[in-house]
This record gives structure tokens, sequence and C-alpha cells, in this order.
């Protein structure tokens, strides 16, 4: 299932939903404390086979978000070596 359009729409705004504080009038980004706009899949990545659940996911700003990456826990993931060409 691709992460666009309506099935991205509907896991954003209830994650951000879940994480409102009354308090601040605002729903805190998971990272950096700033209001979030967006969802994030934590503790396992999309790209790591992370589920679409709200378990498994978190509130985050877009700087914070687009600044993680694929990233698997504190470690930036490692990706093999693009294959060699002889052209």
């Amino acid at each position: 299932m691709t992460w666009s359009g309506r099935h991205a729409q509907k896991w954003r705004k209830a994650v951000l939903a879940r994480g409102y504080d009354y308090d601040r009038g605002f729903t805190p980004c998971h990272w950096c404390g700033m209001p979030a706009d967006s969802a994030d899949h934590y503790p396992v990545s999309r790209a790591d086979g992370g589920p679409d659940t709200l378990a498994n996911m978190v509130p985050a700003c877009i700087p914070c978000n687009s600044r993680r990456g694929a990233v698997q826990g504190n470690h930036a993931r490692t990706r093999p070596a693009p294959p060699s060409r002889d052209w």
C-alpha cells in the first residue's frame, strides 16, 4: 500500500489527534516539541517493514521528519553500495 493520498491523511490526522496537548494548544513534535504537522514511523520505519499502526507512529514536525529520513532508532540505516557496472 502506498503512503499517499487519503491513506496518509487518515493516519496523520489520527496521530495528531492522539497527541494533542490541550495546555499548549497543539500537538508537539515527538523529537523537538515544536508544533507537529506530520506523522513519523517510529520505532520501526516503513523502509524497514514498520506497520501503519498508531502504535508505530508519532507526531513530528516537517523539519524533524525530513531530517530523520530513513533512520532506524538512533542509527542511520546502512545501504549496500550500488553495483558496479562495466560499460
